[in-house]
């Protein structure tokens, strides 16, 4: 894979969803394009590549979205995010087989997988630690469930958001390094 490429969208997909992809905010819920990202890079790559790059992805996404506390400060706790996006990685990776990796609809398809699984491991860690008297929380006293909620709304709008991305990420396909055919949309007059 090549990781100087991944960086640089990594990097370019984080500042857009912490600061412009609210504008596509739809009730509560807004899509990322980072997850997208890291379930295309879960079609093709190793495993291993797979997961540092979930890993990396997240703890971006981490680092770029601070929790606001009670007291009007912010707090930034890099790992919640990014090992639920490892688990889901993980999960991506145990059903690429019996995807069509070739269409972006499969895309979508894992960018939602990732982020539901996400949000599930999100909130147990972000439950474990509020076992600590005093520990902030990102959702309001009972809030748990409504953010579990928004989180899920929000990997539908990253979902949607994925296929044209997928469909984006697949031109540059050569530029990425991994193995097999490039494939192309149906009518695009390219053979896969």
């Amino acid at each position: 894979m090549n990781w100087p490429l991944f960086a640089g969208l990594a990097v370019a997909f984080t500042v857009l969803d912490a600061s412009f992809m609210q504008v596509f905010r739809v009730g509560a819920a807004w899509p990322s394009l980072t997850p997208a990202l890291v379930a295309f890079v879960a079609m093709w790559a190793p495993r291993s590549t797979v997961l540092w790059a979930a890993l990396l992805a997240g703890l971006l996404g981490d680092l770029a979205t601070p929790i606001p506390a009670s007291d009007l400060s912010v707090i930034r706790v890099p790992g919640p995010q990014a090992l639920g996006w490892m688990f889901g990685a993980a999960a991506i990776l145990a059903m690429r087989r019996s995807l069509l990796r070739g269409h972006p609809a499969a895309v979508a398809t894992s960018t939602l997988a990732l982020l539901l699984l996400a949000a599930l491991v999100w909130g147990a860690i972000w439950s474990a630690r509020g076992l600590w008297p005093e520990t902030e929380m990102p959702w309001p006293p009972g809030g748990g469930l409504l953010a579990l909620r928004t989180r899920a709304l929000d990997a539908g709008a990253s979902a949607i958001a994925a296929l044209p991305l997928a469909w984006l990420l697949a031109r540059i396909r050569p530029w990425w390094g991994f193995p097999g055919p490039v494939w192309a949309l149906p009518g695009s007059g390219r053979r896969p």
